[in-house]
């Protein structure tokens, strides 16, 4: 059962914006920062389980909104911006969150399944920052988080559509950071390694095992450890820092 862990305060009264909320980091983050006082707007594709999850923000005492929709629609990335705006007056932070993580080698992925990838992952994650952005904008600033990958910082084998997904989270990251800086807005990145998510399960025990092997922490990661990070990167802790790419990843990308 999902709880609400204690916190500090770190996101005291900021409005913020998490995709693809109902699984995974996605509602580990969510419940972490309605710890941290964040009045949160939560988005997934998944009506049951993001209900589920502001159920439990707001059993708990936390202000929550929830918009079903999908990032990789114009119209459902601008609602969901619009919610924090029409229910807390601004948006102070997204957590790019939402994305699917197929495993696919070159000689079995199709042009549509690249498409499919690129539009929630790349697309999505585009949209999504440019309409929080428009709002970030019109009270003075903000900070974004996006959810890139070890994937999306070297090569993997059978990762030949979600990690040149997740290059493009990189990508968009920091090219923003640049482009936004001067206005307030800073944009940073996650770039989790093997975590223990819904997604992993799916994955094959070969691919599991390889990519455990891999970390030389020798473990898996938690989704709540990758929260920890995604706050730090979003709270006024991280004050200085804008087009970071922040490995939460065992030790992976060291080697």
């Amino acid at each position: 059962m999902d709880t609400v862990p204690p916190g500090l305060g770190r996101l005291k009264n900021k409005a913020a914006l998490v995709t693809g909320a109902s699984s995974g980091i996605g509602r580990a983050t969510a419940l972490r920062f309605a710890a941290e006082g964040a009045r949160l707007v939560i988005n997934d594709v998944d009506a049951v389980r993001l209900e589920t999850l502001r159920l439990a923000i707001a059993g708990a005492g936390g202000e929550v909104r929830s918009v079903v929709g999908d990032v990789s629609k114009t119209e459902d990335a601008r609602a969901m911006v619009a919610a924090a705006v029409e229910a807390f007056g601004r948006l102070d932070v997204l957590v790019a969150n939402a994305g699917i993580i197929p495993e696919m080698d070159l000689a079995t992925a199709t042009a549509d399944d690249f498409d499919h990838v690129m539009a929630i992952d790349g697309r999505g994650m585009f949209l999504s920052c440019k309409f929080a952005v428009e709002a970030m904008l019109k009270t003075g600033g903000g900070s974004i988080v996006c959810l890139s990958s070890i994937s999306g910082e070297a090569g993997q084998k059978r990762q030949a559509v979600y990690g040149p997904a997740k290059f493009v989270a990189s990508g968009i990251t920091k090219h923003l950071a640049v482009e936004l800086a001067a206005q307030g807005v800073r944009v940073n990145a996650v770039a989790p390694g093997t975590i223990a998510t819904d997604g992993l399960r799916k994955m094959s025990e070969e691919y599991i095992a390889g990519v455990t092997a891999a970390h030389p922490i020798g473990r898996v990661g938690q989704p709540a450890e990758v929260a920890n990070a995604i706050l730090f990167l979003a709270s006024d802790e991280a004050s200085f820092i804008t087009g970071a790419i922040l490995p939460v990843d065992g030790g992976y990308l060291a080697q």
